[in-house]
């Protein structure tokens, strides 16, 4: 039973009896008159039909059953087994079987509170509703005619044919058939999977806004942030701050504050502290800009690209530039305008940079384009530096160092000399190619092509700070040291 609950003011009009085929009174036993077949009572423009009737005429009250149907004007039918009618509140009691119509809504359930004067129908023991494809269930239900609004409470369950919806509390709309939830609140599909704690849904247009804690998972990706806006019919999803999308089967995770996914084409953009993970066997490598780019081209590889002010970060390798690509697909990282690379001790610049990324290490470099590769002889001088300039460097790296270089176009090398760890000298030369191999950090042999003798200058007599090739500009102090010089979205991570 409903508990009690405020109906309005009491209407004092009377219940007339506007049919019955037999009409029975014995004062003796009973204050009522017995109507039987074809009874129909009228109240205050509200029509009751039943198959038998109590009638208390002095409480103006009715109790019937069989066939019962209540209509109010030519809009809502109430349909049930036993009912009881209070005509100084205007409320009736319907039991079993119980069925309120409005138009193309259905309402289903075994006891009902029917509000006549306000066209309010109320249950609480379990009931349905039906609106074309969709199906509400839950223990406690509110239709509202006059707004075509219902209310449900306590294990609301949604079906549609494309999905299912589980909530707490949620108010539905029937002639938009927009869904509002408030409260932890599950939608599921054969296609994905949404969770949120506030929002709504438009099961007319497929259209949705989820808020507090909103979280969409389709095969490969879930999409998170504060708020969530998805289309269902064009796989659109936009999310608003705090922004995440895991991309499951890559190992990789991008962050912002604004996110516009396509399903369809398995696309992302992301802007607003925009910041790109990907995890790798012992590593993960960072990628932050104005604005990131990520598409799948299969279900193994994708394609990465970042805009504007980016800035990469991984252990043995860190850069800036104003615009990058990676693909997994080759594992290529690849730096344009302006793009500055660093590892370990070494510097490259160049009008682009290429770079092949392993799953645990860097493997080579190829610089395109005024290139040039600064070197800082070791850690103690900081001001000793080997330098290599050409149109075309090309590097391999081991174990986080470089191993051999190869230069090509216009070629310049100036490098410091060793003799076991004693400095020796400065050489410096010019010729078309050079080629160089490396032995821990320390240069081991240089291959001049033509073969070339250059210019060795004694230690002692070097100028150290003025030992520069043309165009050098070491740039550490631009050097993102560690992924939290990213931005603040790295702090996620742990």
């Amino acid at each position: 039973m409903l508990t009690s609950c405020f109906y309005g003011q009491v209407n004092s009009s009377l219940i007339t009896i506007k049919q019955a085929e037999s009409l029975s009174y014995d004062s003796e036993k009973t204050s009522a008159k017995i109507l039987h077949g074809n009874v129909i009572a009228e109240h205050n423009g509200s029509l009751l039909y039943c198959d038998t009737a109590l009638f208390f005429e002095a409480d103006n009250k009715i109790f019937a059953s069989g066939h019962i149907l209540i209509t109010k004007g030519d809009s809502i039918r109430v349909t049930g087994d036993k009912l009881i009618y209070d005509g100084k509140i205007r409320m009736a009691f319907i039991e079993n079987n119980v069925k309120c119509i409005e138009k193309d809504m259905i309402l289903t359930t075994d006891f009902l509170t029917f509000d006549v004067a306000n066209s309010i129908a109320n249950y609480t023991n379990g009931g349905k509703i039906v609106n074309k494809q969709n199906t509400l269930t839950s223990k406690n239900g509110h239709y509202y005619s006059s707004s075509k609004e219902a209310a449900f409470h306590f294990d609301v369950i949604l079906l549609n044919p494309d999905y299912k919806m589980n909530c707490d509390t949620l108010r539905y709309r029937i002639p938009s058939k927009t869904a509002f939830f408030l409260g932890p609140s599950i939608i599921l599909s054969k296609q994905d999977y949404i969770y949120c704690e506030n929002g709504w849904y438009d099961t007319n247009k497929d259209k949705a806004q989820f808020s507090k804690n909103s979280i969409l998972i389709t095969s490969q990706q879930k999409l998170k942030g504060d708020s969530l806006f998805y289309d269902r019919k064009l796989k659109v999803g936009r999310a608003f701050r705090n922004v995440t999308l895991i991309d499951t089967s890559k190992k990789s995770i991008i962050y912002g504050d604004y996110i516009e996914y396509k399903e369809k084409k398995s696309e992302a953009i992301v802007t607003k502290n925009a910041l790109y993970a990907r995890i790798f066997d012992l590593d993960t490598l960072f990628v932050s800009a104005d604005t990131l780019y990520h598409i799948d081209i299969d279900s193994i590889h994708n394609i990465l690209n970042a805009y504007h002010h980016v800035m990469v970060y991984k252990k043995n390798l860190q850069a800036i530039c104003d615009s990058s690509s990676i693909t997994s697909k080759d594992s290529l990282l690849q730096l344009f305008y302006n793009p500055v690379l660093w590892s370990n001790l070494s510097q490259a610049t160049a009008k682009k940079i290429n770079i092949v990324v392993g799953k645990k290490s860097v493997k080579s470099f190829k610089l395109e384009g005024k290139s040039f590769l600064i070197q800082q002889v070791d850690s103690t001088n900081l001001n000793l530096f080997n330098q290599l300039l050409g149109k075309i460097i090309e590097g391999e790296i081991q174990n986080d160092t470089i191993r051999h270089i190869n230069v090509s176009g216009n070629a310049e090398i100036l490098y410091y000399i060793k003799n076991k760890n004693k400095m020796v000298g400065l050489d410096k030369t010019n010729c078309s190619k050079i080629d160089i191999t490396f032995k821990s950090a320390d240069i081991e042999r240089v291959s001049l092509y033509p073969n070339t003798k250059g210019l060795i200058d004694p230690y002692k007599n070097v100028d150290i700070e003025n030992a520069r090739l043309k165009g050098f500009n070491w740039l550490y102090a631009k050097r993102p040291l560690s992924r939290f010089s990213l931005n603040k979205k790295v702090n996620k991570i742990n």
